[in-house]
């Protein structure tokens, strides 16, 4: 039964001239592509939550925190992201987790998709 289906998506994939490196392209490289983008924004978000952590003092309270001005002594500053990265397709949105009560305060980054998670900073 297997060996069937097998044959019939190769046969859908040969009429539909679907090379070799092309379905290796959609079956091994896209899925890892979108990890190492999921990777790099969990990494992009951290650093930003860290430079807050750093001007404020404190955590942040949401992802939104960082990409709202921050008022500091009556005066705007820029946001630590111009925006949230969206996350590749397929994966869940960026969570941000806080951990009260050790010294200092941590924090995770995270999100899922295809299986797979990924967080910062590890």
């Amino acid at each position: 039964m297997r060996f069937r289906a097998a044959l019939g998506v190769f046969v859908l994939l040969a009429s539909l001239g679907i090379s070799e490196a092309q379905q290796k392209a959609i079956e091994v490289d896209l899925p890892a592509a979108r990890i190492a983008k999921a990777r790099a924004d969990v990494q992009q978000i951290a650093k930003a939550v860290e430079l807050y952590r750093a001007s404020t003092g404190r955590l942040p309270e949401s992802l939104m925190d960082l990409v709202r001005p921050e008022d500091k002594g009556g005066a705007k500053g820029a946001p630590f992201l111009r925006s949230l990265p969206t996350p590749p397709a397929g994966w869940g949105s960026y969570m941000y987790a806080r951990e009260h009560g050790r010294q200092p305060d941590r924090f995770t980054v995270s999100s899922s998709g295809n299986g797979v998670t990924v967080s910062a900073p590890e």
